[in-house]
């Protein structure tokens, strides 16, 4: 599902653009740039997308977790609850401010459960981030309500889901806080690059001041003549990334069109093979990159993976945190006045309960009538082997 996939002669003419004005920076340079910000564009079409105020351009997804936990005013101790699947850069995120990750149970759709989430609120509760895995959303409604109930910001990983929706709106723009990546194997990409939004004003002040070393951006000022709001860290984007994300946003409806059409066939073929294909909140809003059938039991789940060659969930290793030995050494420890809680895999004996039972293929944006077939083969073994 990379990216580059859909790589064409408009990224080479947006990257070309940027190299023959000699203008890579996003910032300062004004009378020299003609009026043209291509990182500027780049936000503003991806806030036409969510329809949020405030969109920032940031070098990854990563940060962008990083800077709407800043934004939101995450300190030491403090505790952020999230999902255990996920990549691990949402946990990376919150250890970054020296906050306390909490994990969360899964619902059926492998995603943060709310009222398990509800059940870990205390005092200490600084944001509750739920994760859009896989394509598919977790179930915005109840987050939302239950930020309201307890007025704790809900910060939304989309960083695997961009273009995606829930009820008809963009994930990553109805929490408080949202987050989209990039990077080289989303099926958008600009190399490296992520966004943030927000609809609050001052959220998103400090997140501009802190992306870049505490920046107040001023285009009545050039660069270095602005005011500083704070202490910061570059996470910049280029010029040249905001063009190709421009581009990139351009391209999306057809890529997504692309993904789904590839896996409804798939589907399709699976439950007329008698699986069972992943719940979703909303399968409307699906961006389609992975097929995922619950098998009924972990061994079944064994069956069809020797048979059809698939993953199981439960062995991914980047995206589950039953894996994550530097996550278990900072457990049950003390930390920045608070009190870590165990991560061991046996806390998580509800999420291996239903990811021990999911099995996967990866989507590619463009996949030949030949190679989907191939997959739907491996399917209809598996579930031959399996059920």
């Amino acid at each position: 599902m990379a990216g580059t996939e859909i790589f064409g002669r408009e990224e080479i003419a947006a990257a070309a653009d940027v190299i023959e004005r000699k203008m890579i920076h996003r910032y300062g340079s004004h009378h020299l740039r003609g009026g043209v910000y291509r990182a500027e564009e780049f936000e503003d079409a991806a806030k036409a997308i969510t329809g949020s105020k405030y969109a920032l351009a940031v070098s990854s997804g990563t940060a962008a977790l990083i800077t709407a936990l800043k934004g939101i005013g995450v300190k030491p101790g403090d505790e952020v609850i999230t999902s255990p699947f996920t990549f691990i850069a949402t946990v990376e995120a919150i250890v970054a401010c020296d906050a306390v990750p909490i994990l969360g149970e899964l619902d059926e759709t492998l995603s943060l459960d709310a009222a398990s989430a509800e059940k870990l609120v205390t005092p200490r509760t600084k944001a509750i981030m739920p994760v859009h895995m896989f394509g598919v959303a977790a179930d915005m409604d109840k987050f939302v309500a239950l930020g309201k109930k307890y007025s704790i910001p809900i910060i939304e990983d989309a960083c695997e889901v961009v273009g995606g929706t829930y009820k008809g709106r963009a994930l990553g723009g109805i929490g408080d806080c949202g987050a989209w990546s990039f990077d080289p194997n989303k099926t958008l990409t600009v190399g490296e690059a992520g966004m943030v939004f927000t609809d609050d004003h001052d959220t998103w002040f400090r997140m501009d001041c802190y992306h870049d070393h505490g920046h107040v951006h001023s285009k009545e000022h050039d660069r270095g003549a602005e005011g500083k709001f704070g202490f910061g860290v570059n996470y910049r984007i280029s010029e040249l990334q905001g063009a190709l994300g421009v581009v990139a946003l351009k391209k999306m409806p057809e890529a997504l069109a692309s993904l789904r059409a590839t896996k409804k066939k798939i589907i399709d073929a699976g439950v007329a093979a008698g699986l069972t294909p992943r719940p979703m909140h909303d399968a409307e809003g699906d961006t389609a990159t992975h097929v995922i059938f619950m098998l009924p039991t972990a061994e079944a789940a064994r069956k069809f993976q020797a048979a059809s060659g698939c993953a199981v969930i439960a062995d991914n290793t980047w995206h589950y945190a039953k894996h994550w030995k530097a996550l278990q050494e900072m457990g049950e420890k003390e930390y920045f006045g608070n009190r870590t809680p165990s991560y061991m895999p046996e806390t998580m004996a509800q999420a291996e309960s239903l990811l021990s039972r999911a099995v996967m293929f990866g989507l590619n944006i463009h996949m030949s009538d030949e190679e989907t077939e191939k997959m739907i083969k491996a399917v209809e073994a598996g579930a031959k082997a399996a059920l």
